[in-house]
């Protein structure tokens, strides 16, 4: 606990320090044109969405880059090629960015809906919201080994979907805030207007900053497809996109100064906490038939002592062996729930950590311990 306290107080100094100094690291966005490669996406009568989300992913890019060289832009493509759903989330996250932008057209067999929606992450009532976030999210299928690779999560199956009903995302404000802005633009420019949303989109659960969903227009309705395609229309729907992003930096930027102390001081005291809790939780069940979450953070095939630097200062770290691979994992959790709250905290140290449980001190998947009662 000494020394991750200790690796704390030394961040938030530097950081405050940065601050004052006016060495701030440079506002980024990462924008993620959807689909791409072998994945088109949804499909119009002329035209694939990867196609059209990509050139107005560019564009905005573009913009931003001509106007704005206070801004660090990142794509997760920039061409037509395949990228996993991990690992956009993964390249936002180690860029540590303040802005996640995903771009999409959106399609559905009734040729005469319209209209242009941005979402959010959370757990909608509405069957039409969790509809789009299963067509979004069935892209992972495409993966190979996607059941190991996201833990037995299947976009298709309304059971994987529990875990996301509980979740508090700690950048709902912001992503709100920001989807407004741009559903507002979209709305100036008459296009029908179908509202800020929420959905439980794998792609923003796994990003640690605000982060939107924009759903451009259905590429399945003759005259939409006719305007996403057409320089008039994503000339118009790039313009939005960046007034918004250009009006969040710069609200962000105002209110930094005087956030930045005390959310960090917060975070830290969060981790100390939850670091006390999670010591308190694996004491209790070690002695029950109750399941216990874990974070794994990576895998050597080398003994690591716990207070290794390769562990960033955490504390509570424990291993388990597969094969000839040690697996090190952080805390101890009795729900999902906590364990994922306490992932997205340490994202910014470890991109790439996952969930994984354990019952009576053996590794069980996530959709069996999700049916137990």
């Amino acid at each position: 606990m000494y020394f991750r306290l200790l690796f704390l107080a030394l961040f938030l100094a530097t950081s405050l320090h940065q601050n004052l100094s006016g060495a701030e690291k440079p506002f980024t966005v990462v924008i993620d044109p959807g689909h791409g490669g072998r994945d088109p996406g949804a499909v119009g009568a002329t035209a694939f969405e990867k196609n059209i989300v990509l050139s107005v992913a560019l564009k905005l890019g573009k913009l931003i880059e001509t106007n704005n060289k206070d801004i660090n832009l990142i794509y997760t493509r920039n061409t037509d090629v395949f990228v996993k759903l991990e690992e956009r989330s993964r390249i936002a996250n180690k860029a540590k960015a303040n802005l996640f932008i995903s771009i999409h057209t959106d399609g559905v067999p009734n040729k005469k809906v319209s209209g242009a929606s941005v979402f959010t992450l959370g757990q909608d009532k509405l069957s039409e919201n969790i509809e789009v976030a299963k067509r979004e999210n069935s892209v992972i299928l495409l993966e190979e080994n996607y059941e190991q690779r996201y833990e037995g999560f299947n976009p298709t199956s309304a059971e994987s979907y529990i875990m996301f009903e509980f979740l508090q995302d700690a950048h709902m404000d912001q992503s709100i805030a920001f989807a407004s802005l741009v559903q507002n633009g979209f709305v100036r420019k008459k296009r029908t207007d179908r509202g800020v949303r929420q959905a439980p989109y794998w792609v923003l659960w796994d990003t640690g900053m605000p982060s939107v969903l924009i759903e451009l227009g259905f590429i399945t309705n003759p005259d939409e497809e006719r305007y996403l395609k057409s320089e008039k229309g994503q000339d118009e729907l790039v313009r939005c996109i960046y007034d918004a992003v250009v009006e969040f930096k710069n609200d962000y930027q105002r209110k930094s100064m005087a956030k930045t102390s005390e959310e960090n001081s917060d975070t830290a005291g969060a981790i100390a906490q939850n670091t006390q809790e999670a010591r308190e939780v694996q004491d209790v069940q070690a002695v029950q038939d109750v399941p216990v979450y874990k974070i794994q953070l990576f895998a050597t095939s080398t003994l690591l002592d716990e207070n290794n630097s390769e562990f960033l200062g955490l504390k509570n770290i424990d291993y388990y062996r597969e094969k000839d691979l040690y697996k090190y994992t952080y805390g101890a959790f009795s729900t999902e729930k906590e364990a994922a709250a306490e992932r997205k905290k340490i994202a910014s140290l470890f991109p790439d950590a996952f969930i994984v449980v354990f019952k009576d001190n053996i590794r069980i998947s996530l959709e069996e311990a999700r049916s137990k009662p």
